[in-house]
């Protein structure tokens, strides 16, 4: 009061008005401005959460929470006894972008034709609105950085964005290493260097994301910031203090799970070779013992590596005060294989390519820590964040909301989860389709000709239940991983009519025909 009484002196000086006047006026507005407020109700309306959506490129469940004895995974594993981990979420289609179109749009591929790398959504459903440009019109600042949409510049989408999307920055390469810098885009499968974390482009993306946390916080409002890191996709490369955290004798394979699965159809393999383009690599990926060691090693290197950037992430939304009103959302966009059946990479409809990571943190979680065992899609994730946030979703997406899972773990999920993957590979319009349904315990596959829609391949199989390993299983359970070692279609017809009648009804209830 005594210096609102000395500035309104100062300030009414020519007009020799007293002290005692000044300070007579002083109280009047103090009185009004009580009133004033009294009057006025307080606001009640909560303040809306923001989300950190955070992405992990060809990241199976390759973590110490997820039972993986070989990861070292401790920021992730942290972060998982304050979320709800999913231990059974899959995939739409076991490749980066089919994968991510499916979960960014809450579409199933067969709905927005992205069956490939280089399809784009926005040819087919250009009006269509993604879960990022949803929180968008909901006045939610939204920045993506690294690797959201695609790893292509040409397939991201600007639309989705309030401000541009930053893939990567100039000077952000892949390899370290002097004899690494070829102009060819594919050097070494790996890379062991004595760097810091910034030297790729994982440990530069963390520091961005960390920067771009400061910044909201000083500007307040809400926001939906997605971060993409790169690893561990390949090439493995990170730094070697992260190759020192494994002991390498301890990720050779056993014998018995590099055997081909038995009785499985040609077309359930992928003919391209994503690893055998890498120097050093045999072309048609047959490894020896120490190389595919070696590269299981640098596949969880890898991972330790880019579970350090997470960590550094999530560090500073909490020491920013942003934690308590944020939704944190941790996932893989598909599974890999590493050796495992005599194959690598992913682009099948087995577990191993399908299943991946997925854990969510919400202000004021229901158990928080607990794991679900309930079957979700990708899909979900778009309406479960739309639901979070009291957004109105878009009415025609495929994916359903999970969010009974976030308020009670042990609510049912789905039944029946739905995967697919389309043959060759190299052709943007599918030629074959395979269209994989997992329930309970089983899987069941079915590859089809595109063109007259005939089953020209089928394959089952029999997974370990939680509780019961009786039973025709022809499935092995390592390191957490479920592998499959037989195909037992022909020998089980009852078990095979009961996924064949499932994946009829489900197909027809959620699939739409297209064939242009």
């Amino acid at each position: 009061m005594n210096r609102l009484v000395a500035q309104l002196v100062k300030s009414f000086g020519g007009c020799q008005m007293s002290r005692s006047k000044v300070l007579t006026i002083c109280v009047v507005f103090a009185c009004f401005a009580d009133a004033t407020v009294a009057q006025t109700p307080a606001s009640t309306e909560p303040e809306r959460p923001n989300v950190l959506f955070i992405a992990i490129d060809d990241l199976r469940p390759a973590l110490g929470c997820y039972g993986d004895p070989l990861a070292k995974s401790p920021n992730i594993d942290q972060f998982a006894k304050s979320a709800r981990q999913f231990n059974r979420a899959y995939v739409q289609q076991a490749v980066c972008g089919p994968s991510r179109t499916s979960l960014l749009t809450g579409l199933l591929p067969d709905h927005t034709q992205v069956w490939h790398n280089r399809n784009r959504f926005r040819e087919t459903r250009p009006d269509h609105v993604t879960l990022p440009q949803l929180f968008k019109q909901n006045d939610y600042r939204t920045l993506g950085f690294g690797k959201i949409f695609s790893g292509n510049e040409k397939e991201l989408d600007p639309v989705s964005w309030s401000e541009p999307e930053t893939l990567k920055r100039k000077g952000w390469k892949n390899y370290s290493l002097p004899h690494n810098q070829g102009k060819q885009k594919k050097q070494a499968a790996y890379e062991v260097a004595d760097v810091a974390d910034a030297a790729y482009p994982d440990g530069k993306l963390a520091d961005v994301a960390v920067k771009t946390l400061e910044n909201l916080k000083k500007d307040g409002g809400p926001f939906f910031l997605a971060v993409g890191f790169f690893k561990p996709h390949l090439p493995f490369n990170a730094p070697k203090k992260y190759w020192d955290l494994h002991d390498r004798e301890a990720l050779e394979l056993p014998e018995s799970l590099r055997e081909p699965v038995k009785l499985s159809p040609k077309i359930a393999l992928h003919s391209h070779r994503e690893l055998g383009g890498y120097k050093g690599v045999p072309k048609d990926e047959d490894l020896d013992v120490e190389q595919s060691r070696q590269l299981r090693h640098g596949y969880y290197a890898c991972v330790s590596y880019v579970d350090a950037q997470v960590g550094k992430v999530l560090g500073a939304l909490k020491r920013l005060g942003l934690e308590q009103n944020t939704i944190v959302v941790i996932w893989g966009d598909h599974g890999f294989a590493l050796g495992e059946t005599n194959r690598w990479c992913k682009a099948t409809n087995f577990e191993l390519d399908t299943r991946v990571p997925l854990l969510i943190r919400t202000p004021n979680l229901a158990q928080p820590g607990a794991a679900t065992d309930s079957l979700v899609e990708m899909v979900d994730l778009y309406p479960t964040l739309a639901a979070l946030a009291e957004l109105d979703a878009p009415a025609d997406l495929d994916g359903r909301s999970f969010l009974p899972l976030l308020k009670d773990p042990q609510a049912p999920g789905r039944d029946t989860v739905l995967s697919q993957f389309n043959r060759p590979w190299t052709s943007t319009t599918p030629e074959v389709m395979g269209y994989s349904i997992r329930t309970e315990n089983a899987r069941y596959t079915r590859w089809i000709d595109w063109q007259s829609r005939e089953t020209i391949a089928e394959e089952l199989y029999d997974y370990p239940g939680r509780h019961d390993d009786s039973g025709p299983q022809k499935a092995a359970l390592h390191a957490g991983h479920l592998i499959e070692q037989q195909n037992i279609a022909s020998s089980h017809p009852d078990l095979l009519q009961c996924m064949n009648d499932q994946m009829d009804g489900l197909l027809a209830s959620r699939r739409k025909v297209a064939r242009e």
